[in-house]
């Protein structure tokens, strides 16, 4: 199997409709704890480590990684 069939293959595999991390963190939060952390998520004076960090301190388990990918806009179905 070449690059293009395991491209092709991964990509099949992958739920497009799969909900983002950070957007179902977003969904369990009381309203003032959102305008906090969507501040916070677009804030690049904050590194994505230190974000997840916090996250972590408060019981909410977002990766740096993703994270990240949410910041550059790479999530699938977040309409930013």
């Amino acid at each position: 199997m070449g690059l293009s069939d395991s491209i092709k293959s991964a990509m099949a595999e992958a739920p497009l409709n799969a909900t983002c991390t950070v957007k179902i963190a977003m969904s369990k939060l009381p309203d003032s704890d959102k305008k906090i952390l969507e501040s916070a998520l677009y804030d690049r004076s904050i590194k994505a480590s230190v974000l997840g960090r916090a996250l972590k301190k408060e019981n909410i388990d977002i990766s740096t990684p993703t994270i990240t990918r949410h910041r550059n806009g790479g999530c699938l179905n977040c309409a930013r």
